[in-house]
């Protein structure tokens, strides 16, 4: 299986995996690369200080590259991702609203309402060659 390698200055989004974060996808930049850990500066997420940018060490299974915007109608039970946190987590659609508004449930079985901007379809990144993203759509 090819991997997609991640250089210096990529735009990625990172899968996080520890504490409040865990779930959600994050963007972030490559800052430097070495065997199979990435150091990546996160765009969304501040240090303990609260001074600069969250600066993480990952390996490659928690990185994708960013998905491509497509744009959808977006109905009850679509898989999506929701802008919370700072962050995108995975949602489903559970009923849509007036104003291009829906309201969603997270995993966590909390529920919110959400704009169209802070939606997009649920994407998934598989290797292979070539590397390639697939949504999911009912």
């Amino acid at each position: 299986m090819a991997q997609r390698p991640y250089n210096r200055g990529d735009k990625v989004e990172v899968k996080m995996r520890e504490g409040e974060y865990a779930g959600g996808t994050y963007g972030g930049v490559v800052m430097a690369v070495w065997n199979h850990w990435y150091e990546v500066k996160m765009t969304t997420l501040k240090d303990s200080d609260g001074d600069g940018p969250l600066t993480i060490h990952t390996s490659y299974p928690y990185l994708q590259p960013v998905p491509p915007k497509i744009l959808v109608e977006y109905k009850q039970f679509d898989l999506v991702e929701v802008w919370h946190k700072r962050g995108w987590w995975p949602a489903v659609i559970i009923r849509t609203t007036p104003h291009d508004q829906f309201l969603v449930g997270l995993a966590d079985e909390s529920r919110l309402f959400v704009d169209e901007c802070e939606v997009r379809i649920h994407q998934s990144f598989h290797l292979g060659d070539p590397p390639m993203w697939h949504y999911y759509k009912l």
